[in-house]
């Protein structure tokens, strides 16, 4: 014996819910299983299937975010490590520099009166280095603080809109189940 569509449409129903399903196409008419009421049955079960996979779907898109999310935040996290390094290691060279600067005047302060002048510059060089190595670094902090403010927000936002698409599949999932339900209505009425 072939299999009809609404044997297709019981698939994998439990043995008491195929018998409701039976029973349920035998009120609506004794025509054939693929007549308009089985095929009505058909669609409405395909909508429902398609939407029980929906929230699934923005489940899996959340989380692939999120860890892309946390990559992001990763590399970042990495990038501004190397940073302060770099930066530490800037400053430390510099902090040599000074200290064997400094060591060099103590044992050599003959040298040194004689050029002054040139010292005097060269320290000059030096602290403007610094003031801009600690200029560029707080730029740097802060411009790092803004991007961070943004990236959270555009987040927020972006979760924001994937649940309001949410909402809006529900509703037209919903609005198409009372016009077939309305349609239904009309066409059991004539």
């Amino acid at each position: 014996m072939e299999d009809t569509d609404f044997d297709w449409l019981c698939n994998g129903l439990p043995a008491d819910e195929a018998k409701c399903m039976r029973k349920i196409f035998v009120e609506w008419c004794d025509g054939d299983e693929n007549g308009f009421p089985v095929q009505l049955a058909l669609l409405t079960r395909a909508q429902w299937r398609a939407a029980a996979l929906v929230p699934q779907a923005v489940n899996d898109s959340r989380k692939m975010i999120e860890l892309h999310l946390a990559e992001y935040r990763r590399q970042t996290a990495v990038m501004i490590k190397d940073f302060a390094n770099t930066v530490d290691k800037t400053t430390n060279d510099l902090k040599d520099v000074i200290a064997k600067h400094a060591e060099s005047v103590k044992h050599d302060s003959w040298f040194v009166r004689s050029r002054l002048a040139e010292a005097d510059e060269a320290s000059k060089r030096i602290r403007d280095s610094l003031d801009w190595g600690v200029s560029e670094w707080n730029q740097s902090k802060n411009a790092l603080a803004e991007e961070h403010r943004r990236f959270e927000k555009a987040c927020r936002e972006f979760d924001d809109r994937l649940q309001l698409r949410g909402v809006l599949w529900y509703s037209v999932g919903l609005i198409g189940m009372l016009g077939i339900g309305i349609i239904i209505e009309r066409y059991l009425g004539h």
